[in-house]
């Protein structure tokens, strides 16, 4: 299944390219790179200077998806990765989730 803004949150996303929007600690906004890792609740970002660990409650993501902006709460990511892939079935409020181009 291609990943798309409304199912974003649905799939893997190691692999996708990531910038934190906003932190409850201003020294993360801004951090950029590859996601390369994911536990229940952090992502591993590949940036410049290195791997960074950063929450995902209190955080908002954007992602790049082909030529679009995908703006994700973090609090809407906390799971174990193969749980929250598994949750296809059932629905999140996705109101907290914007897109842009």
């Amino acid at each position: 299944m291609k990943i798309t803004p409304h199912n974003l949150i649905y799939h893997e996303l190691i692999g996708l390219n990531v910038r934190v929007a906003q932190s409850t600690n201003p020294s993360q906004e801004g951090i950029t790179g590859l996601v390369v890792g994911e536990t229940k609740n952090t992502l591993v970002i590949e940036t410049g200077r290195g791997e960074k660990q950063i929450q995902k409650m209190h955080n908002t993501f954007h992602f790049n998806i082909e030529d679009q902006v995908v703006s994700v709460a973090g609090s809407l990511l906390v799971a174990q990765p193969e749980n929250r892939i598994k949750k296809k079935g059932k629905r999140y409020k996705l109101n907290r989730c914007g897109v842009s181009r």
